[in-house]
């Protein structure tokens, strides 16, 4: 093994060589591969008994767009969306105590306590939410005994399960690019905006908002893109009224078994990931050049 390592060191552009092939066979073998198959999948149609036959066309694309998968879209769109404006809402406050306000000796402390939920497995995690918004819940226990309510109210299998759901277990990914993005901020820039006159709501505005907005836009990818393609939270806590595309692809492909519909809506759900994505992107270099 020694032997190995000296002769790498020895010829550095073997030792490139063989990080990039290993790298390559990795991106083909376990990426590149298994989305061509599934792209081409995606052309074909579903036997009789469940397998694939391959007579490629369009109808499973022309089938995504009928009415009844357009509203399952339109839920998964807007309820990701919904969740990732309260992720920034409620993580840009956190992430700004602990990056400003909190000696560096806590900081780690509260970050932990950030990450701490991933330490469980999310499928546990929402099992739980489950046992807190039943009818006998935890929610409604102490709600009834407070007393607020005097009837237990209908809070599991609902979109607002769905909604809880999905913005606690997303929440931590706005957190801490926010976190990173604030920390790095010069305070000697809003001390500058303060000797200008500046009052501290208006150094926010003009200084700490606009500097930690690649933060914000790494937070609403980390966010948006889980949330859209989402499959336990709405199955555990919606039920079969809240189905949202996650479901769709994965009910296709595990009970159904049409794996040439399920692989349509899969790319279909990409190509729109990646075109809110680049707009985005654009959107944030846009901002960033503003800024400079």
């Amino acid at each position: 093994m020694e032997q190995a390592i000296n002769f790498f060191r020895r010829r550095p552009a073997l030792s490139t060589a063989a990080l990039l092939a290993g790298s390559l066979v990795c991106l083909v073998g376990f990426f590149v591969l298994p989305l061509g198959y599934l792209l081409g999948v995606s052309f074909a149609r579903r036997s009789p008994y469940g397998t694939v036959e391959w007579i490629l066309g369009l109808a499973n694309y022309a089938r995504a767009f009928q009415p009844l998968y357009l509203e399952i879209y339109w839920r998964s769109l807007w309820m990701a969306a919904a969740t990732t404006v309260l992720c920034a809402l409620l993580g840009y406050p956190v992430a700004y105590t602990i990056a400003r306000r909190w000696p560096s000796r806590w900081k780690s402390a509260l970050l932990l306590l950030a990450v701490i939920p991933f330490w469980t497995s999310f499928l546990i995690r929402t099992y739980a939410w489950m046992v807190i918004l039943r009818t006998e819940g935890v929610a409604n226990t102490l709600l009834l005994d407070l007393p607020l309510i005097h009837e237990p109210l209908r809070l599991l299998y609902t979109p607002l399960a769905v909604f809880i759901g999905l913005v606690y277990g997303e929440l931590p990914f706005m957190i801490l690019p926010l976190y990173v993005a604030l920390e790095k901020i010069d305070p000697s820039l809003l001390e500058a905006a303060e000797d200008l006159g500046a009052s501290g709501r208006r150094a926010f505005w003009k200084v700490t908002l606009p500097l930690s907005r690649p933060g914000l836009v790494a937070g609403t990818i980390l966010v948006f893109i889980p949330s859209v393609g989402a499959f336990i939270t709405p199955d555990l806590l919606g039920g079969a009224r809240t189905m949202m595309v996650g479901n769709l692809i994965q009910n296709q492909f595990a009970m159904v078994r049409d794996q040439p519909f399920g692989s349509a809506v899969a790319f279909l759900l990409t190509f729109v990931v990646l075109a809110l994505l680049a707009l985005t992107l654009r959107t944030a270099q846009r901002a960033a050049r503003e800024i400079l």
